[in-house]
């Protein structure tokens, strides 16, 4: 057959333009299928990090205050939307209750009495039995140790004090008698949605007293017990995870909005019934915002980075068919001479480019389906399905629409040249200033973006493309140049004397080749210098914010049965053993107003300055050393973050009183705290106010210094305090680093390398295109009488010229892309709290990536060089074009 004969003669530029139809292919279908992928691992990672209390379901109805009378749970369990996502509802009953603790008691502490559907069989009962009678209760062993709660003791609590008799009178309040008939430790807490059974019995939650839950059985919420305080009925279900894609979480959230919304309708007009839902508690709504956040920034990322590496393949693809069709000059001639026409002409060479363009197709949709596979599989969290969205078939047929249309457009171009310009045997080109009508169009094509892109009137999927549109800009406008540059500076060469120069750089100059190369090598260099800035720059951005996030390597939490006052010597003492210097771990006491503002920071100076991740923003060592050494009296000092504009700043004492404070620094941020934090000498702060129970005391340890943990928390155990939560920097990380933005600018690495080997397979082309041309002419120099090393030398050199120039010009198109972009492209999920970004170039890296380009696209092309060097004998000056 014709077209399989044609493919075999030219098989090696026939495999060349299926691999890069095979690259912009795979490019165009692995978009939406990886796009797809980060919508399911973001939805995933967003439900399991959720605490269980947001990501579950919870219904509540009216108070008896309210109503005036118990309502049933069973109304609340049918009205759950999108049952099939839930396990079965759990049904249960909720009240506030009081505990008289007698005269002698100075507090009377508040908490919950719960009943839940099965709820022994989701804890531990440590001693007694599981109530199975009305108003008999099981109380924590917390709560037992705390209050002397032993089994069989009967406790008294109030009813609820709201309701008024037939004469519109105050009833009594009616006193409820409750048996403890056994203690229980928590147990099961996804069962549970995350709510809090123990560990608060004895600690105040401001000026009120707290006792664990107690748990009862049904019957105690009827029959003779009086109407309980904040009574009302509940329903809850837990969400279950593995059956929510990004599908399911969006039409979740929606139908959660509407009844939130309703919700809150009904209870502005105070229009609340028997089966109505008194409020809600679930942030599967917010999920799903957060969730369509990350989805409206992969569909910036992804086309950004994968657009530009398919506008590359299609920049090659095009030389690649300008120099096929070049080529084929002579088949074209013999078919116009046959009569065949411009029609003809046209079938001829699509008869044979074309098969070899669509062959790439099929195995580029192949590696797509690869690619996202490994990409499921090990770069993305949370297991996400293989799915082919609506997408997937319309880029894959844009992308088939795109390929066609380079090919015809290739083909044309040649097909309808007079006869006595193809006789030539080469197309002609301009070796002067001015461009040619091509080249004209397409700078000015480039350009116009460019501009609207810079001055903001380029929106949508072009300005996607913007960065690579910039570096073809440059590119084509140096290679238009480095002809009439290079004619003149290798003529002044050879008039000097320096053959070997002169020569190649005025061999460089009558090839087409050279100049093609100067565009593919920029846009590709371009391409490689921007993705590893963008990723960088996400990497830099992320540890920063972590850092800030976190504010130590490793923190910790506690909460003791004492006052802050006490618990904070409590820590002292124990530190003290542990670590007497200070270098390894740090107590920090917070205090902020009920009313918002500042957050005081109350710390020992210099232990803080050395475990504090402040990074190079920190304050002086004179400036630690003047916060040491204040005097305790008003105005305190303090460092701030931001300069305080009033005469005379307030903050927070640790008594939660406000205070004068005397500005002594202002830094960018504080580690592990908001945008507004006043930082305070802890010694100075506890002898002008004492801390109250708002204040809290956590741990900042120098390292991940786990072991470390443990002595301490096992100390503090000792004094009666619970180390509660910990966090440490990785973790952190860990949850910034699992986000679209991340995985999106990740996919830089692989869109930079695939650059780099697009360019070194459009070199290797163009040199297999036009090599035997090129050893006749060097074939010409050795019979001319130039030495045969120096013979071998030249095409090297011709090569390595228009490949350094290249380089060189994309990394400064790179960076100046990156520069323009940059502050458009996201880099968290959610916004942090302090704004610490920073979107410098990361110039090292630029340098290196140059010199990795530099490096690589050089030894192809000596390599090429070397090889045409190799080709060229006297017996191809018999040959004949």
């Amino acid at each position: 057959m014709p077209v399989m004969s044609a493919l075999r003669y030219r098989l090696g530029q026939g495999v060349v333009i299926a691999l890069l139809s095979a690259l912009i292919t795979a490019c165009s279908v692995f978009a939406p299928l990886y796009d797809r992928a980060m919508q399911q691992a973001a939805t995933a990672v967003t439900l399991e990090k959720a605490p269980s209390v947001e990501r579950n379901l919870q219904l509540f109805g009216p108070t008896v205050e309210f109503l005036l009378q118990r309502t049933s749970p069973a109304s609340l369990e049918q009205q759950f939307p999108a049952r099939s996502l839930f396990h079965d509802p759990v049904m249960g009953r909720n009240a506030v209750t009081e505990l008289d603790l007698g005269p002698e008691s100075a507090s009377t502490p508040r908490g919950g009495l719960w009943w839940r559907e099965g709820q022994c069989d989701h804890i531990r009962i440590t001693t007694g039995t599981c109530p199975d009678g009305a108003r008999e209760i099981l109380v924590t062993e917390n709560e037992a140790e705390v209050y002397g709660l032993e089994v069989g003791r009967t406790v008294h609590a109030p009813g609820t004090e709201s309701l008024l008799d037939e004469n519109l009178q105050r009833a009594p309040t009616p006193v409820v008698a409750f048996e403890v008939v056994g203690t229980y430790l928590a147990d099961d807490e996804a069962w549970w949605l995350g709510l809090r059974l123990e560990g608060v019995a004895g600690i105040a939650a401001g000026s009120t007293a707290q006792h664990d839950v107690w748990l009862t059985d049904e019957s105690t919420f009827g029959g003779a017990t009086p109407l309980l305080d904040s009574e009302a009925a509940w329903a809850g279900s837990r969400l279950r995870t593995e059956m929510v894609g990004v599908d399911e979480l969006t039409a979740l959230g929606d139908d959660l909005g509407t009844l939130r919304t309703r919700v809150e309708r009904a209870e502005g007009e105070r229009d609340l019934s028997e089966d109505s839902i008194a409020w809600t508690v679930t942030s599967l709504p917010e999920l799903a915002d957060g969730v369509e956040t990350q989805i409206e920034q992969s569909r910036t990322m992804v086309p950004l980075l994968l657009l530009q590496l398919g506008l590359l393949g299609l920049i090659v693809l095009w030389m690649m068919m300008l120099a096929a069709t070049d080529q084929r000059r002579p088949d074209v001639v013999v078919a116009r001479l046959r009569g065949r026409g411009t029609a003809g002409a046209r079938s001829l060479l699509l008869g044979e480019l074309l098969p070899a363009v669509l062959v790439g197709v099929v195995p580029g949709v192949a590696v797509a389906l690869l690619a996202s596979t490994l990409a499921r599989a090990h770069s993305l969290p949370g297991e996400p399905p293989f799915e082919l969205p609506q997408g997937t078939v319309v880029s894959g047929s844009v992308a088939v629409a795109a390929l066609v249309l380079v090919s015809y457009a290739a083909v044309y171009r040649v097909a309808r040249e007079p006869l006595s310009t193809l006789l030539h045997g080469t197309h002609r080109h301009r070796l002067g200033w001015m461009p040619g009508g091509g080249d004209a169009v397409a700078v000015a094509a480039c350009g116009a973006c460019v501009i609207a892109f810079v001055t903001g009137s380029l929106t949508g999927p072009i300005a996607l493309a913007a960065p690579a549109l910039l570096s073809a800009l440059i590119g084509l406008v140096l290679a238009h140049l480095f002809t009439p540059l290079a004619t003149r500076i290798g003529g002044t060469l050879l008039r000097r004397g320096q053959l070997r120069a002169g020569v190649s750089l005025l061999d460089a100059s009558r090839s087409i080749a050279a100049r093609r190369t100067v565009a593919l090598v920029t846009v590709a260099s371009a391409l490689a210098v921007f993705s590893v800035c963008g990723l960088l720059v996400g990497e830099r951005n992320r540890a920063v914010a972590a850092e800030q996030e976190a504010g130590a390597p490793l923190t910790a939490e506690i909460y003791g049965q004492n006052t802050t006052a006490i618990n904070l010597e409590s820590v002292r003492r124990v530190l003290g053993s542990l670590d007497p210097e200070g270098d390894r771990v740090t107590p920090v006491v917070r205090a902020t107003s009920p009313g918002g503002g500042a957050t005081t920071f109350a710390i020992e100076p210099q232990e803080f300055r050395r475990i504090a991740l402040f990074g190079d923003g920190g304050p002086s060592a004179a400036q630690w050393q003047a916060l040491e050494n204040a005097e305790a009296r008003e105005p305190v000092a303090i460092i701030t973050t931001g300069p305080v504009l009033d005469e005379e700043p307030t903050i927070v004492g640790l008594d939660g009183v406000q205070q004068k404070g005397e500005e002594i620094a202002d830094v960018d941020r504080v580690p592990g705290g908001g945008p507004d934090v006043a930082l305070v000498d802890l010694t100075a702060a506890e002898k002008l106010a004492t801390p109250d129970g708002d204040s809290t005391i956590s741990l900042w340890f120098a390292s991940e210094d786990h072991a470390l943990l443990e002595r301490v928390s096992a100390g503090l155990a000792d004094e009666g305090i619970d180390v509660t939560t910990t966090r440490t920097l990785t973790d952190v990380r860990s949850d910034l680093d699992e986000s679209v933005a991340t995985w999106s600018l990740r996919l830089g690495v692989v869109v930079g390398l695939a650059a780099v080997v697009i360019a070194v397979l459009a070199l290797s082309v163009l040199t297999a295109t036009g090599w035997r041309t090129r050893a006749r002419d060097l074939a010409s120099l050795w019979l001319a009488g130039v030495n045969r090393r120096t013979v071998r030398r030249l095409p090297g050199g011709t090569q390595l010229l228009p490949v350094v120039l290249g380089v060189l010009a994309g990394a400064g198109a790179g960076v100046l892309a990156t520069l323009l972009t940059l502050p458009d492209l996201p880099i968290f999920a959610v916004e942090p709290a302090v704004d610490a970004v920073n979107l410098s170039v990361p110039w090292a890296a630029v340098g290196l990536t140059t010199l990795g380009c530099l490096l690589v696209l050089s030894t192809a092309a000596v390599l090429l060089g070397r090889a045409v060097a190799t080709a060229a004998r006297l017996d191809r000056l018999r040959e004949t074009a």
